[in-house]
């Protein structure tokens, strides 16, 4: 699976689930940040602001996730 699929994954259970996320989708998110954390300084136009804007959602599911 790609990082957006797997973080965009995430993002529908938290909007379907009245719980938000389980620990172990909390700990995937963290995952997927720390690889895009890694890659996107490797990353150019396009792409690096698509990833951009993926990592920016998982920041803000973790965020969200972390007030429930």
């Amino acid at each position: 699976m790609t990082l957006d699929t797997v973080i965009s994954g995430c993002v529908t259970y938290y909007l379907d689930s009245a719980e938000g996320l389980d620990p172990q989708r909390v700990v995937l998110v963290e995952d997927c940040l720390a690889d895009l954390n890694g890659l996107l300084p490797d990353l150019t136009d396009e792409a690096a602001d698509y990833f951009e804007r993926v990592r920016a959602l998982a920041y803000l599911l973790l965020a969200v996730s972390s007030r429930r």
